[in-house]
């Protein structure tokens, strides 16, 4: 009752538009860190003219930091919990858990949940920032990168296959293992399916209809996915906002497998369908009738 209340006040009458979510971001950008460590968490969000309060929320309870800029100094395990921010044209934030930690080693990410095609970084991370070396990082007990020097490793594109526990182990004065952390990558859309509007095979001159159908799963603030279409080793279209593909007239020669990709604007998510057989036959002649006429 309290934020919607806080809600109702700040959001200023006639307004049309629906409020925009306010987002906290992390310096150091880790949601783990050590106790006694430093960590600023800033909140991003619309104001009122010449009001920049922002309400901070730790598990659901309002504390007195009216500022976007809350600093925590020398972090203990009572810091540990669930952040959420408000500010003044702003609907309340995502939860951000953070986790303060007493151990010698910790694997440190941004997120713990992240959107296929977005880079995922882990940082094998000392007590005190004691040296760290001959690094390994496992997924699920599985060690998939060894490092004698660098303890950070950043997967680029992340993707379903890469859900998973993570955890780390390296050599400080002895060999250490840090806590396992849960990453979840969440599927933006599913795999394309290519469609023909006519049922197969069919006769040839007829128009036929491809369209190379998917579904988002996520919705992403200016995303635009593009389409190919492909048969044998031929492009037929690259690249286009339009899921559909026509052959105006099908010819014998158009009978062969087609398949489509649908992909993000910047590439990093690409997803082909099955492929398709498309069989056209060619028009019957019709077969002579001969009649047989008889004279008298």
């Amino acid at each position: 009752m309290w934020l919607l209340t806080v809600l109702l006040l700040w959001v200023p009458a006639g307004a049309q538009t629906d409020p925009v979510k306010a987002v906290i971001t992390l310096q150091p950008p880790w949601v783990s860190v050590f106790q006694e460590e430093n960590i600023t968490l800033w909140c991003e969000g619309p104001h009122l003219p010449g009001n920049s309060s922002t309400r901070w929320f730790l598990n659901g309870t309002a504390f007195q930091t009216l500022t976007p800029r809350y600093r925590i100094a020398a972090a203990s395990i009572s810091d540990t919990g669930e952040y959420r921010c408000q500010t003044g044209l702003s609907v309340p934030s995502d939860p951000v858990r953070l986790e303060i930690h007493r151990d010698w080693l910790l694997l440190q990410v941004q997120s713990r949940v992240f959107t296929e095609g977005e880079p995922l970084t882990l940082r094998c991370h000392g007590w005190k920032n004691k040296l760290v070396y001959n690094v390994v990082f496992y997924q699920n007990d599985k060690a998939f990168k060894f490092s004698p020097q660098n303890s950070e490793f950043t997967i680029l594109k992340t993707s379903l296959s890469h859900n998973g526990i993570y955890h780390c182990s390296g050599m400080g004065r002895h060999r250490y293992t840090s806590p396992g952390v849960s990453i979840t990558v969440k599927e933006l859309f599913l795999a394309p399916v290519l469609k023909a509007s006519l049922s197969l095979p069919l006769l040839e001159g007829h128009l036929v209809n491809l369209s190379c159908e998917t579904k988002l799963l996520l919705q992403r603030p200016g995303l635009q996915l593009y389409f190919s279409f492909y048969t044998g080793s031929k492009t037929l279209m690259s690249r286009n906002t339009s899921s559909g593909y026509q052959i105006l007239t099908a010819k014998r020669e158009d009978s062969g497998l087609y398949w489509c990709e649908a992909t993000t604007e910047d590439g990093s998510i690409v997803k082909r369908s099955p492929e398709l057989e498309l069989q056209v036959l060619g028009l019957q002649t019709p077969t002579p009738v001969w009649f047989h006429v008889l004279f008298y």
